[in-house]
């Protein structure tokens, strides 16, 4: 398998510090890595500012090309992870990402009871403080972080991850509404998510031993490389702040929860309770770390929330993760390569 150039970096770090020789070389090589994974993101999210300045591309033109990326990119990038992954599947492991994403939930939504009173407020300010976009944002950095032929852990979290998100994304306004709970349409949302169909595709592929005929698994393959450099076209060809002044409390709170309080404290009980090391803790801190999601801000125009905070929130914390997820891997990287 393909090693990542942190994952190389780190084990020559390792090397040095064995010797007695790990100092200043080492840091600067945290550095260097942790800039060479999120540069290229920035500079992806920057042409596609610029392709939306210019008038190259429509802002409606960018939310078809998500959709693209929603159905059939971060699909095709789930099924091949998990069928080709050859690691047996990990159901202890399952458990924390799943209890971590439910924790996350039930604080969120505590929160949202306290800094709104507006209910369709409330359920927006909940989902974007813990949905995070694993899909687009988590899978690039999973790639760069741990290597191309070692996203099969990454998938797996994935498929865990985006289907409770879309669980509970519907909770949190079926909730704050008040009244009976949808029960059928939140059933129905879960079972129309392309990332869970993907999954049990793969799982019926990886578990029965069919082996897929090569004319089938390349286009899957050349649509999963797909799904980062237009993913982060899109995130750029989207963004804005131009209303960002009205709600920038709201905005700070959920951002600093989002970025720093969240991943800081999933990682930390996942390494010293759940003992998870390598592509494991790697993966759950980059779906904690990862900004909120753009399904949120369809979501809010579905379910009645608020569709300009919703965007000022995906806005927001998609730039300051850059930083977040930067600074993490600079001074954590070694624990999570």
């Amino acid at each position: 398998m393909p090693q990542s150039f942190f994952a190389s970096s780190f084990a020559r770090n390792i090397s040095l510090q064995n010797t007695g020789e790990y100092g200043t070389i080492s840091d600067m090589e945290y550095f260097w890595t942790s800039f060479n994974i999120v540069m290229p993101l920035v500079i992806m999210m920057a042409v596609g500012i610029l392709i939306r300045r210019v008038g190259l591309v429509s802002e409606d033109a960018f939310r078809v090309m998500n959709r693209i990326v929603f159905y059939i990119g971060i699909p095709a990038l789930v099924f091949y992870g998990v069928a080709t992954d050859p690691t047996p599947a990990r159901w202890q492991y399952a458990l924390w990402v799943a209890g971590s994403v439910l924790a996350a939930f039930v604080i969120s939504m505590l929160l949202a009871l306290v800094l709104s009173k507006d209910p369709s407020k409330r359920g927006t300010l909940a989902q974007a403080a813990y949905r995070s976009n694993d899909g687009i944002f988590g899978l690039a950095v999973a790639s760069a972080l741990l290597g191309e032929g070692n996203t099969g852990t990454m998938a797996f979290t994935l498929v865990i991850s985006a289907s409770l998100f879309g669980v509970t994304g519907v909770l949190c306004y079926e909730l704050n509404r008040g009244g009976k709970v949808n029960i059928g349409k939140v059933i129905l949302n879960t079972l129309k998510n392309p990332v869970l169909i993907a999954a049990v595709l793969a799982f019926i592929v990886r578990f029965t031993g069919i082996t897929l005929p090569y004319f089938i698994l390349r286009p899957i393959e050349y649509f999963k490389h797909m799904c980062t450099p237009l993913g982060f076209l899109v995130l750029g060809g989207v963004l804005s702040f131009k209303s960002l002044k009205e709600d920038w409390k709201l905005v700070t709170v959920i951002s600093v929860v989002k970025l720093i309080l969240f991943p800081v404290a999933v990682c930390l009980i996942a390494y010293f309770l759940g003992g998870l090391r390598g592509p494991e803790l790697a993966s759950i801190f980059i779906v904690f770390s990862a900004p909120s999601a753009m399904s949120c801000m369809p979501m809010a125009s579905e379910l009645g929330g608020d569709v300009k905070l919703s965007g000022e929130l995906i806005a927001v914390t998609t730039v300051l993760s850059l930083l977040t997820v930067f600074l993490y891997l600079t001074f954590f990287g070694g624990i999570l390569a």
